[in-house]
């Protein structure tokens, strides 16, 4: 086997200082600018990234390298940055936790991997909550930490804004259900399920609306309703668990995505069996004084007849008594004027209420069922 002849030293001298066709700069260089090139976009792509990035040392903790929104976030220069350990730029309360992991990463999981919500802490103390996804990693012989941060104010505020809407619905003694647009119940609130005599409102997902009504057609007939016109306010007959009927008052919407596509409905049911008997018994009442008052009236005239006689056979008497009669009857005679006075101001109060609601005919809803609950019970 034939090697080839080496280089005489004039030839190797011309490699090494870049003479020659196939001198080492020629053959290395070229490439060499290549990877630096691919190193710098890939360095700007780093620095564009609205993520905080850090390297850090895993013996020492000290950072070795950060991308440019690091420095945004803290509010300091690189060199600044990597003067520090990079513990200290976190909150307190994860300080512990980061030096843990550090530690373990350099003693027995070089491939570790954590995940915690901490804050940020800038030189002038402001605080960026953030998602800090934690890795090591090992360039040659060396182990780093790779940290990024990324800034969740927004998701921890739609968060907040979400529990808050939550709590309300819980919260809520009106029952709140929502289903498809088919009407089978994605969630009730324990309102609702108190309501109708649940237990929790988790035993009532995967139903279908129309249980809850009287009469099931009536489920279809909201679902159909708010399908076609998007918001409904009606009065119906519900029945509780166990079948016992009630008065109810349902309100519904669909909602819909910002594209106007529909997505679910949300439906509010109120108990209203007792607004309904104190406008019945309203009604009655009223229309019992009514009755009453016609009976004063056609009392007065009873009463004002025979006074007639009366008043006529004592101006035929001369007698004294006859003056003292008179002056009785002409008493009983103003207070029944007064009586009807009286007549004329309730009837014209009747009549206002009447014509304001109070004792007005109940209102006939597009789906009110023909039946009261006392036809239910019978």
């Amino acid at each position: 086997m034939h090697s080839e002849p080496p280089d005489d030293p004039d030839t190797l001298r011309e490699k090494i200082i870049g003479l020659g066709e196939t001198s080492l700069h020629k053959s290395y260089y070229p490439e060499l600018q290549s990877r630096l090139a691919e190193l710098e976009r890939f360095r700007a792509l780093l620095d564009q990234t609205h993520d905080a990035i850090f390297l850090i040392h895993a013996e020492t903790g000290r950072l070795a390298d950060v991308n440019a929104s690091a420095g945004m976030y803290l509010d300091c220069s690189k060199k600044e940055l990597l003067a520090t350990p990079f513990s200290n730029w976190i909150s307190p309360q994860k300080r512990a936790a980061f030096d843990e992991f550090a530690r373990r990463s350099c003693e027995q999981l070089p491939a570790s991997r954590w995940t915690c919500i901490a804050s940020l802490v800038s030189r002038e103390g402001r605080e960026t909550p953030v998602e800090i996804t934690v890795r090591s990693v090992t360039f040659g012989d060396k182990q780093y930490i790779v940290a990024i941060a990324r800034d969740i104010t927004d998701r921890l505020q739609a968060e907040r804004e979400l529990k808050i809407k939550e709590s309300a619905l819980e919260s809520s003694t009106n029952g709140i259900l929502i289903t498809d647009l088919a009407g089978t119940i994605m969630y009730a609130n324990p309102g609702f399920a108190s309501i109708f005599g649940y237990e929790r409102g988790e035993m009532l997902a995967g139903r279908s609306l129309e249980i809850f009504f009287a009469n099931p057609a009536i489920g279809k007939k909201v679902t159909d309703l708010l399908r076609k016109n998007h918001a409904i306010t009606e009065e119906t007959i519900g029945v509780r668990n166990g079948g016992s009927p009630f008065h109810i008052q349902v309100s519904g919407s669909v909602v819909q995505n910002d594209a106007g596509q529909p997505l679910c409905i949300m439906l509010i049911v109120m108990d209203i069996t007792e607004r309904i008997l104190i406008d019945q018994l309203k009604r009655e009442t009223c229309a019992q004084l009514g009755k009453n008052i016609e009976q004063f009236a056609i009392l007065g005239d009873h009463i004002r007849n025979p006074l007639q006689v009366i008043v006529g056979y004592a101006e035929m008497i001369d007698d004294p008594l006859a003056k003292m009669i008179l002056d009785q009857s002409d008493r009983i005679d103003e207070i029944i004027t007064q009586l009807d006075r009286g007549w004329v101001e309730s009837a014209n109060v009747r009549q206002f209420l009447r014509r304001h609601g109070d004792d007005a005919e109940p209102r006939v809803e597009t789906f009110i069922q023909r039946f009261s609950i006392k036809d239910w019970d019978s």
